[in-house]
């Protein structure tokens, strides 16, 4: 990856500048945060995790950082219904267009490589344009399953 320097380690403060954002405390201490846990997280555990390593943030400063740092392409969100929106690190952030898989169990997210509906986006834009009125500028899918690890350890059932 272009943002990394040569021991591996995502380079932040590029990559923040790179997507036209200004480097801040906040900022540096939120990506360096969910880079660390490996895994989404929500807003309040944010919140949580940069407070018991020194860089309080309030919850507003919170939530007004991952917004901009979603529409920057740096974070990315998986919603499963009955849970908190959760944020993780995009690790290809001005890579292809993609998708995520996402643990209904754990949360564990994993990339995707490519786009499933890549070869048919303008056909399926302007069709769906034309039943809803809609002018359609972008898609996101999230398929959801259960990771390896969660399903080496549930139960087997008879029908499983």
């Amino acid at each position: 990856m272009e943002s990394e320097g040569a021991d591996g380690v995502m380079n932040f403060p590029e990559l923040l500048r790179g997507a036209g954002l200004k480097v801040t405390g906040t900022r540096l201490a939120l990506l360096q945060l969910v880079g660390r846990r490996g895994r989404h997280m929500t807003a309040d555990e944010i919140t949580a995790g940069l407070t018991k390593a020194g860089a309080p943030a309030d919850r507003v400063t919170v939530y007004r950082n991952i917004d901009k740092l979603l529409r920057s392409g740096l974070l990315i969100a998986t919603h499963i219904p009955g849970r908190a929106l959760r944020v993780g690190l995009c690790t290809r952030p001005r890579s292809d267009h993609h998708h995520h898989i996402v643990c209904q169990v754990c949360g564990r997210i994993n990339e995707t490589t490519g786009c499933c509906v890549a070869g048919q986006w303008e056909q399926l834009k302007k069709r769906l344009g034309e039943q809803t009125g809609w002018t359609l500028t972008d898609h996101a899918m999230q398929y959801i399953g259960i990771c390896p690890d969660c399903a080496a350890t549930r139960p087997r059932t008879a029908d499983s």
